[in-house]
């Protein structure tokens, strides 16, 4: 193909191979661009289901007929902790310092056992005695958020039952571990702080981090920058 420009004639006449490759490599970024787009989308729907179920006010938790597909809603739950069988989640606080969560059976009067995450409490709280007046004994109505066990991360380690060490809740090998029948399809977390401010309760994270766009924005941009690249370079300028 010629053309003029200038008073100069233009010639852009690609070479096959050059010109294949250039469209596998255009349609790879516009399909990743694409693919993160999407992702925004459902990234953003995500966040809004979340805090739409968060700040619907607290129902009382035998009103679920299926707990798992109500993650992020408040329940109202009566029982009380069985505090000689903690266990212990590595975590960063909301203000990113180094803890705890400590995890706590809360059996109910119709007998049955949910994991309850009672809250954040710092490295140097975690022996029982140093907050004894923290710890609640009576039975007692809790308010709490309905939350689903998670997937072992890629880069998680395993839970470690001879160090009583959790890196994430994983209910039936917690059932194995204290021998008690928990109720397996969710758990709980605190929405307030306990007795003296700890466990620091409300941790629940509703955002999720959503750099979709950036990466949709980014791939897009190098999609052009190709476009440019190949065009240039394939255009000569022919002498009269």
């Amino acid at each position: 193909m010629r053309f003029s420009y200038k008073s100069k004639y233009i010639e852009f006449k690609p070479r096959l191979v050059p010109l294949v490759s250039f469209f596998i490599a255009l349609g790879i970024l516009i399909s990743l661009s694409s693919w993160q787009f999407k992702r925004l989308k459902w990234k953003e729907s995500l966040i809004n289901l979340r805090i739409t179920n968060f700040e619907k006010p607290a129902k009382d938790i035998a009103s679920f007929k299926e707990l798992s597909k109500n993650e992020f809603r408040k329940v109202t739950v009566t029982g009380n902790f069985l505090n000689n069988q903690e266990m212990f989640m590595p975590a960063l606080s909301k203000n990113g310092n180094n803890g705890f969560h400590i995890l706590v059976p809360l059996k109910t009067s119709d007998e049955r056992y949910y994991i309850f995450d009672t809250g954040w409490i710092p490295l140097k709280l975690k022996e029982k005695s140093l907050r004894l007046e923290n710890i609640v004994n009576e039975v007692k109505q809790f308010e709490a958020v309905i939350r689903t066990p998670g997937r072992k991360g890629y880069f998680q380690p395993d839970n470690d039952i001879l160090k009583n060490t959790w890196f994430f809740v994983e209910p039936k090998l917690m059932s194995d571990y204290l021998q008690i029948p928990f109720v397996n399809e969710i758990y709980l977390e605190a929405v307030s702080n306990g007795p003296g401010g700890y466990p620091i309760g409300n941790q629940t994270r509703i955002y999720l981090r959503n750099n979709h766009l950036q990466y949709a924005l980014t791939w897009l941009f190098l999609s052009f920058g190709l476009i440019g690249v190949f065009l240039f370079s394939n255009l000569k300028i022919i002498k009269k």
